[in-house]
């Protein structure tokens, strides 16, 4: 089989910061039990997109699943997960994720995912956007869902993989009848069938490039604290992310400077800055 569809293509700018899509697998074909199984009260899908098909760093702030038919308008209840993995593959045997793996996990949306049309992109931005910050790595996403619908239940498009990427759980009991739901500890099947996924990314800048974009920004280590300057706009957030995409420091400030003081080995950071404007900016720096 030939290698995935990966397109990227400009989405929009912030600042001097252009944000990219990334669409990853181009299957036509649809189902209900991915990355949702709303036959079940409980399900869960896990898959892994890989570095070489994401083809660029960044901070992911949105994610889009490909609906593509379903009458129904309800919304089925989602939490979103990531993290950073050196597996490329779901396996060819049932696993469980297990509670002290499980805590690797960043939460990243908790709600909705939004079901308002027969078919399209069904779009959620992040709550907490999830830094992907090294291309030798993949990027596994895990979906939990809690809502069932009787009828008209949203088909998603998905792409048959070479090897199994994706796996699943469902409650076990068709005709929302099921109370077993998800946990660390449930058993996930692989399976060939891996979601589409289209990831809406703001890329990092290189070690040693300075942030600045329309408003003069700058993200700069001194003194041990990492600081940054916005010559024009007041900053509203900065939050520190290490290179697996776990969120070590965030702080909330109305101020063109700000300052903070982390107590953190050697290692190279992912600072994302916030503006009043709405301007973000990414940097990568060596602490």
């Amino acid at each position: 089989m030939k290698s995935l569809f990966f397109g990227v293509c400009m989405f929009a700018l912030t600042g001097m910061q252009a944000q990219i899509t990334i669409t990853l697998g181009n299957g036509t074909s649809s189902g209900t039990s991915s990355p949702v199984a709303s036959w079940y009260n409980s399900s869960a899908n896990e898959s892994i997109y890989t570095g070489t098909e994401i083809g660029s760093t960044g901070t992911i702030t949105k994610i889009s699943y490909q609906k593509a038919s379903g009458s129904s308008t309800t919304e089925p209840s989602i939490k979103v997960y990531m993290k950073l993995t050196e597996t490329a593959a779901a396996g060819t045997v049932a696993y469980t994720i297990g509670s002290m793996n499980f805590s690797n996990y960043t939460l990243v949306y908790d709600g909705n995912l939004p079901n308002s049309s027969t078919s399209g992109a069904m779009e959620i931005t992040l709550q907490t956007p999830f830094a992907f910050s090294n291309l030798s790595r993949n990027l596994s996403v895990l979906v939990i869902g809690s809502t069932c619908i009787e009828s008209g239940r949203p088909q998603y498009r998905f792409t048959t993989t070479p090897s199994k990427m994706s796996a699943g759980f469902t409650d076990g009991s068709i005709g929302c009848e099921g109370n077993n739901s998800w946990t660390p500890d449930s058993s996930m099947s692989p399976v060939w069938e891996r979601p589409n996924l289209i990831l809406t990314v703001t890329p990092l800048l290189t070690i040693g490039e300075k942030a600045i974009d329309k408003n003069d920004i700058q993200v700069l280590v001194k003194n041990g604290q990492l600081q940054a300057i916005s010559k024009k706009v007041a900053i509203s957030n900065m939050t520190v992310f290490d290179v697996s995409g776990r969120k070590l420091a965030e702080m909330a400030t109305n101020s063109e400077t700000a300052l903070l003081d982390l107590n953190l080995a050697k290692q190279i950071l992912i600072v994302q800055i916030k503006t009043a404007d709405n301007t973000i900016v990414n940097k990568k720096i060596a602490f």
